[in-house]
C-alpha cells in the first residue's frame, strides 16, 4: 500500500468513449431517430432473440459516439454490463413490415 503506482503502471484505463453513458429522460427524448444506432431498434433483442424490436425513446444509452434505444430496462442493463457484445449489431437486409395499428375511425 505504500507504493500504489506499482499496481497501476501497466494498466490501460478505458477512455470516456469506452464507457456506456445513460442519457437522462429529457435528453433522450430530444434524440431524433436518425441519430440513433441501428435506427432506434433494440440491439439486445436483435442479438439475443434474433428479432427486430423498436426501442423506447426514454431508454437511451450513448456508447462510442452512437446512441442506442432499448425495449426495456432489463435489456438496457444487459447492454451496460457487456456493451462490446451488442454495439456492432446490424439490422437484417429484409426488414419485417412496420406495425402501424389502423384506427377504426380511419376505415
Amino acid at each position: 500500500m505504500l507504493n500504489p503506482l506499482r499496481f497501476t503502471n501497466n494498466v490501460i484505463f478505458s477512455s470516456e468513449k469506452g464507457i456506456p453513458l445513460r442519457l437522462k429522460p429529457h435528453k433522450a427524448a430530444e434524440v431524433v431517430l436518425h441519430q440513433k444506432g441501428i435506427l432506434g431498434y433494440c440491439p439486445v433483442t436483435l442479438v439475443d432473440e434474433g428479432r427486430v424490436c423498436k426501442g423506447d425513446q426514454i431508454l437511451v444509452v450513448q456508447y462510442k459516439d452512437k446512441k442506442f434505444a432499448f425495449a426495456s430496462e432489463e435489456k438496457l442493463q444487459k447492454f451496460v454490463i457487456t456493451p462490446a457484445r451488442y454495439h456492432r449489431a446490424a439490422l437484417p437486409v429484409k426488414m419485417p413490415p412496420v406495425e402501424d395499428p389502423v384506427s377504426l375511425a380511419a376505415l
